[in-house]
């Protein structure tokens, strides 16, 4: 019969090593399990508070993440009742935070309407993202307003411009209502190919193109801040009638006016000699 060969001491403190980390993870195995199933299956959520919001009631919130009290606490992922609150037109970013206690708190992060377009009978705010806020019959003249857009429907929460064709549009709207002029403009009017811009000191600035907006959107700032030395007062700018920006003064424009007004009386003087002579 062959003997049991001994194990030396190494060995066997080796086996009782392996034996002990079998073990402790297996332990740590179920005790993950079991704190899984626990807070899956038994923690009710039993308190919510939300923070940081203004303009959007607590309970359109608490609604929106479809949480409860007696709910599940950590039936759905984090991330998901997140997304569901920032689905709210008005929540730029949604912060979730959940403890074994039951409790449930939402800090959220409002946006800001900075402008107010024209849609069919009523308007709607926006903020710096372009992001469509709320619904309002009448205009407020604390925001700024812009017109010439033409949309079919409107869905709150969404964007606009968010397609290919009209990315140019979209930068420069964007660099406007995002930049340090924000603060300086009245109006925008959205053309065809271009946009006119009206500045809460009345001049009026013409951009024919939309393209390398903000860009130009600098160029604009660099030539606002120079027309505040100039001695005579500027009304209108035109951004890329040529190689560089032209700033109109009021005397310009009024020389421009009579010009037109002399030409036109040439015109209609003209007209009269010809009608006499054929008479």
């Amino acid at each position: 019969m062959k003997k049991k060969k001994r194990l030396t001491a190494k060995q066997k403190r080796n086996r009782r090593i392996l034996r002990n980390w079998i073990l402790g993870l297996g332990l740590i195995l179920v005790l993950a399990f079991g704190l899984q199933f626990v807070k899956t299956q038994v923690i009710q959520v039993k308190d919510i508070t939300v923070t940081g919001n203004d303009k959007v009631k607590t309970e359109k919130i608490i609604k929106a993440s479809g949480l409860d009290r007696g709910a599940r606490m950590f039936e759905k992922p984090k991330a998901q009742l997140e997304g569901r609150v920032e689905a709210l037109p008005y929540i730029k970013d949604a912060k979730l935070k959940r403890s074994l206690l039951g409790k449930v708190k939402i800090s959220v992060e409002e946006r800001t309407p900075i402008a107010q377009i024209s849609f069919k009978d009523h308007y709607v705010f926006i903020d710096e993202d372009l992001r469509l806020l709320e619904k309002t019959m009448e205009f407020q003249p604390e925001y700024i307003k812009i017109t010439g857009l033409t949309m079919k429907n409107l869905h709150l929460g969404s964007y606009l411009f968010y397609n290919d064709r009209q990315e140019d549009l979209r930068e420069m709207l964007e660099a406007l209502l995002k930049g340090d002029l924000v603060s300086e403009i009245q109006s925008i009017e959205i053309g065809k190919r271009g946009i006119n811009l009206l500045t809460k000191g009345d001049i009026q600035v013409v951009f024919y193109s939309t393209k390398n907006g903000p860009y130009k959107v600098k160029q604009l700032a660099a030539v606002l801040e120079k027309a505040k030395t100039l001695d005579k007062e500027v009304t209108m700018i035109l951004m890329d009638k040529g190689k560089d920006p032209i700033a109109v003064t009021e005397d310009v424009k009024k020389k421009s006016l009579r010009k037109n007004e002399d030409e036109s009386g040439e015109r209609i003087d003209r007209s009269r000699q010809v009608q006499e002579e054929n008479e």
